[in-house]
């Protein structure tokens, strides 16, 4: 994809997926139950860690990349936070 369209594509995709997976994981907690079971505290600290990633790496690429080209800049910078949560729409079962 080339221009704009890419970074329009993924942020497309990150607002549909984003409240998909925050439903899924919801619904998770509520069913959950206290305490929460050893696999949803797995998911709870791999939820904290890939938001962490994710964010660290898009910044790390804001800043260091030279803002040539805005569209590929933006591409660049969505692409981290773009990857996790379509990764986990699909992990959790969101189509």
């Amino acid at each position: 994809m080339t221009g704009w369209v890419r970074p329009w594509v993924q942020m497309v995709e990150i607002a549909v997926s984003a409240p998909v997976v925050i439903g899924i994981r919801t619904v998770g907690m509520v069913r959950g139950g206290w305490p929460p079971t050893a696999k949803a505290r797995r998911e709870y600290s791999r939820m904290v860690r890939e938001k962490t990633e994710g964010f660290t790496r898009a910044a790390v690429v804001a800043v260091t990349t030279p803002p040539r080209d805005t569209a590929r800049l933006a591409a660049a910078v969505l692409a981290p936070v773009h990857q996790r949560v379509v990764a986990n729409r699909r992990r959790l079962g969101g189509w």
